[in-house]
């Protein structure tokens, strides 16, 4: 397997456009982080300069917030994969190396499965960033083409989708050349987190096809129905061997998905904390300035806020999958009929039954575990943060 497959087209693509992909001239991700760099650079610093020029005016300073937070985020995601490239890399020599081990073809079915829906997933979720993107980059625009379109003599503001300042350039003369270029580095910078979303996606599902690969061939230890008589049936119950040998395939299996998740786990978890401890605020404060707001600017605050939202519940609900998965093996494991096995091959479940007891989660910065109920209670910590925001 060597990522040529439909399903990995989404991750290997954005993988590449960010210079991540493991598989591309060192030369070229040079290259690609030197244009990401410099599209942080100029997207900050004017923003940056409009905050010290603008300094009392309290709706500029908060409508800069969310938009600092974003950038902030992005920068910590590219940081963070830039340090731990090898990791990174690791990540996918890791599912090239994982598809040699499936047996058969069911097997392989049942990992395709996981794959192509975490592809679907993925392709899902970067779809609704990019028409959030656009919307929140086109905004400005509007009144613009609805002057030129009833042909009004009314001339609409020149306002770009941040706020931004430049002391040495006249705005209103280079507009349309500071908005072109201000989209572009909105995009980037917006890609670079949707790329790392869709890999987290990419290695969750391929962790979750891991899991499921084992739960297949548990729940095939004493699977009979592919026995033509009874006389097979029998030779197999008595072959200690074969079930030692398939108990030990077993253990394999659970044990590359328990050190993929560890893997994953050590690649995130820092980077995901300061992303969850940063979405609080800008949830609030763009819910805040939403209030105040004309029907285009409430359109794209308000597509900004899902876009945070849905951010946030992705993380929390692949992080849940991937917990409930891991705990799925001990209900099959206690499903079968384990006591037809010799007592060789069943202390071998003993094993397997007692690191079930400790299921895989994943973490915001090793202090908090991501699961549908946290995602519950940072939602409902932001409604509060904002209503008190908007009463002061």
């Amino acid at each position: 397997m060597n990522f040529d497959e439909p399903y990995y087209k989404l991750p290997r693509n954005f993988a590449r456009s960010i210079g991540w992909w493991p598989y591309q001239s060192r030369l070229e991700s040079f290259l690609i982080g030197i244009f990401i760099v410099l599209a942080f650079t100029l997207q900050v610093g004017p923003i940056i300069t409009a905050i010290v020029v603008h300094f009392d005016d309290r709706e500029l300073i908060l409508e800069t917030i969310a938009p600092i937070l974003t950038d902030a985020a992005s920068l910590i995601v590219f940081v963070n994969s830039s340090i731990n490239s090898k990791m990174v890399s690791s990540n996918f020599n890791v599912i090239k190396a994982d598809w040699k081990l499936v047996a058969n073809r069911n097997e392989k079915l049942i990992l395709e499965k996981y794959v192509e829906l975490g592809n679907l997933m993925a392709a899902g979720y970067a779809g609704f960033v990019y028409l959030a993107t656009v919307t929140f980059i086109s905004e400005p625009l509007v009144p613009i083409v609805i002057n030129l379109m009833l042909k009004t003599n009314l001339s609409a503001p020149h306002k770009l989708s941040v706020p931004m300042e430049w002391v040495v350039i006249d705005r209103e003369k280079y507009y349309w050349i500071l908005i072109s270029y201000s989209g572009v580095c909105i995009t980037v910078i917006l890609t670079v987190l949707t790329a790392y979303d869709v890999m987290f996606i990419t290695v969750v599902y391929h962790a979750c096809g891991l899991f499921a690969v084992t739960g297949h061939r548990i729940q095939n230890l004493t699977n009979y129905e592919n026995f033509e008589n009874n006389a097979e049936k029998n030779i197999f119950l008595s072959s200690k061997k074969n079930h030692y040998e398939h108990l030990v395939s077993c253990i394999e299996i659970h044990r590359r998905a328990l050190e993929y998740v560890d893997m994953i786990e050590r690649t995130i978890t820092g980077c995901f904390g300061i992303i969850v401890l940063l979405n609080l605020p800008l949830m609030s404060v763009t819910g805040m300035i939403t209030l105040d707001n004309t029907l285009q600017q409430k359109i794209k605050n308000l597509m900004f806020i899902m876009g945070q939202v849905i951010h946030l519940f992705f993380e929390c609900f692949l992080s849940q999958q991937l917990t409930d998965m891991s705990q799925q093996i001990h209900t099959q494991i206690t499903a079968q009929k384990w006591y037809n096995i010799d007592v060789k091959s069943q202390k071998l479940l003993i094993i397997m039954i007692m690191r079930c007891q400790t299921p895989c989660i994943l973490t915001a910065g090793k202090i908090m575990g991501l699961s549908i109920e946290t995602f519950g209670m940072l939602k409902t910590s932001g409604s509060y943060f904002t209503m008190i925001l908007s009463m002061q």
